[in-house]
């Protein structure tokens, strides 16, 4: 068996050093970016992961669904600074586009090319030969109008536990209502599904132990679900929040 010494005297020819041969691989993507349905305000992240040799560079491209055809590039900060893109290079591409604070304007086409074709800035080429790309189609619907109301929340009276009832009601959306129900500090509280669109839940005797964050989730039969949160501080305060 070879020493190390003796492997590095056989790369040893006339005085030139062999290096191992290293293949080009085009560029192919590991992970794609997928179809979504959001609200407005509601925000998104479109994941993009490519390998090949050299590694590939990333960009992101958007068209408006009535216009397929007219893809724009998107760039880190545009839309008043909505639009944020990260990435990486290493042995693999990655890139993360995020939008926050969806308007219906952000509904369309997110396009990730990638390419490590040496010709593929030159604008004498045809992008379709020299990029690959990936797309995903984002949809955003009107974000439903719920009413939660903390008119009906009763504080304790001379130290007696009066009944607390936490109300909402699904007064627009955009889409066939399929039922309702209340989650506590993120976890779905047992028995509160209902179809009716105006909801409540009464804390019959509440104690410190039931303050926390409760919501009133709204699901639909095409769209996201959406909610409203009040925000039970304790016996002496309450604050609603949406």
């Amino acid at each position: 068996m070879l020493s190390y010494a003796g492997m590095l005297a056989l790369l040893l020819i006339h005085g030139n050093v062999m290096l191992p041969y290293v293949s080009s691989q085009n560029a192919g993507f590991v992970k794609s970016p997928m179809s979504e349905i959001k609200l407005t305000g509601d925000a998104f992240e479109l994941y993009c992961d490519v390998v090949g040799n050299p590694v590939p560079e990333i960009q992101w491209w958007y068209a408006d669904i009535n216009r397929a055809d007219s893809f724009k590039q998107l760039w880190d900060g545009a839309r008043k600074r909505r639009v944020s893109i990260n990435t990486a290079y290493g042995a693999n591409g990655v890139s993360v586009l995020a939008i926050s604070r969806l308007t219906l304007e952000d509904a369309g086409i997110y396009e990730c090319r990638a390419s490590n074709d040496p010709r593929r800035n030159d604008l004498r080429q045809n992008p379709s030969i020299t990029w690959i790309r990936t797309q995903a189609t984002i949809s955003v619907l009107q974000k439903p109008r719920i009413n939660s109301s903390d008119q009906e929340i009763l504080q304790p009276k001379s130290g007696q536990e009066l009944p607390i009832t936490l109300q909402c009601n699904l007064t627009n959306s955009h889409s066939t209502h399929r039922e309702t129900f209340w989650m506590k500090n993120g976890l779905e509280i047992p028995n509160t599904r209902t179809e009716h669109k105006h909801t409540k839940f009464k804390l019959s005797k509440p104690r410190t132990d039931d303050s926390g964050e409760y919501m009133c989730v709204y699901s639909f039969k095409s769209a996201p679900n959406a909610n409203a949160s009040i925000e039970v501080k304790g016996k002496k305060s309450f604050h609603k929040t949406h």
